[in-house]
């Protein structure tokens, strides 16, 4: 073999020196991973690190003072803390999309799993909890949006299409329309929330019994801190609390006419007692769904009936009778007529 020479192992030194060997890792159960070489240098972990939280921390927390900001200056400030479930629920999807992407422009670099998942918890994107904190958010949000968005469309629709379509003359104007959601409150409330809650409880089913939560929360709040400012204070009523959140108006005020209606008492009950519904509601088609219900009860329904099937026993006894009957039968005939 050829010998080296003094100058080819220098730069053979020099080489092995400056290659970025990979690093060998015991891995919990005691085998060897290696890291991938080119992460080894500090630059390149630094920019993976800073367009993690480019693309994920950043539009994450910045999503909810936007949800804030913008359903406050749509809706009120009344709704706040379901903005704040949206703002989380927003966030949470968002995440739970970023991260595999963020995760492949790894693996596509050839870097292997268990250096992935400590990139990510050195680089503070690893959140524990983050899916069951958004799961229920989106839940809660979703059942929320049944009862102040998705029951005044439906009305809408009737009003727009059904009525229409049967040759019925539906009434004009915003008052008949808010009159009508008003009269069959309870029912646009909780009948569009039983449904979409069973419906997306087949594809998040995690806490989505759990829906009903925060409305309680919130309705529990308000009896407990309400005070009738109509009440004397020689008379206490127990059920007065009660009534004012749950014997709805039927008549929605205007700008020139009250009709007889509270528009403070109105506003508490579209946007408290509303989503309470709605959220109970949803619950229950989610557990509903939990229980495959629906698919019970049409497999019942158009179920065909089983063939009976005969022991021994019911076999041999009606071949008993069978052969009583014949016997019977033949003696009657052997009678002579006269």
């Amino acid at each position: 073999m050829r010998s080296l020479t003094s100058g080819q192992n220098v730069g053979i030194g020099c080489w092995r020196r400056n290659r970025p060997w990979p690093r060998q890792l015991w891995t919990e159960h005691g085998s060897q991973g290696y890291t991938a070489p080119h992460m080894e240098h500090p630059d390149a972990t630094s920019r993976a690190f800073l367009l993690g939280h480019l693309t994920i921390t950043i539009p994450v927390i910045g999503v909810i003072p936007l949800i804030l900001w913008f359903g406050s200056y749509m809706f009120g400030p009344d709704l706040l803390l379901y903005y704040i479930c949206a703002g989380l629920a927003l966030g949470w999807q968002w995440y739970s999309v970023a991260i595999p992407r963020w995760k492949k422009s790894f693996r596509k670099r050839g870097v292997q799993e268990n250096e992935i998942e400590e990139i990510q918890r050195r680089s503070g994107l690893l959140w524990p909890g983050a899916s069951l904190v958004g799961l229920f958010a989106l839940h809660t949000t979703v059942a929320a949006v049944c009862a102040l968005r998705v029951g005044p469309w439906l009305v809408g629709r009737w009003f727009g299409w059904i009525l229409p379509l049967s040759g019925r003359t539906s009434p004009l104007g915003f008052t008949a329309y808010s009159d009508y959601y008003l009269q069959h409150f309870e029912l646009v409330s909780i009948l569009p929330a039983l449904a979409v809650g069973y419906v997306v409880c087949r594809y998040y089913g995690k806490l989505a019994t759990w829906a009903w939560t925060l409305p309680t929360i919130i309705l529990s709040y308000k009896l407990l801190t309400f005070t009738d400012p109509q009440a004397s204070i020689f008379v206490s009523h127990l059920l007065s609390r009660f009534s004012y959140y749950f014997v709805t108006l039927r008549l929605m005020p205007t700008f020139t006419d009250l009709r007889g209606s509270d528009p403070i008492r109105l506003a508490q009950q579209m946007t408290v007692v509303g989503p309470f519904y709605s959220g109970v509601a949803y619950s229950i088609g989610a557990l509903l769904e939990d229980h495959k219900m629906l698919e019970r009860i049409m497999r019942r329904i158009f179920a065909e009936p089983e063939p009976e099937v005969f022991g021994a026993e019911h076999a041999g006894a009606e071949s008993t009778v069978d052969a009583n009957e014949e016997a019977v039968h033949e003696e009657k005939v052997s009678e002579p007529l006269f």
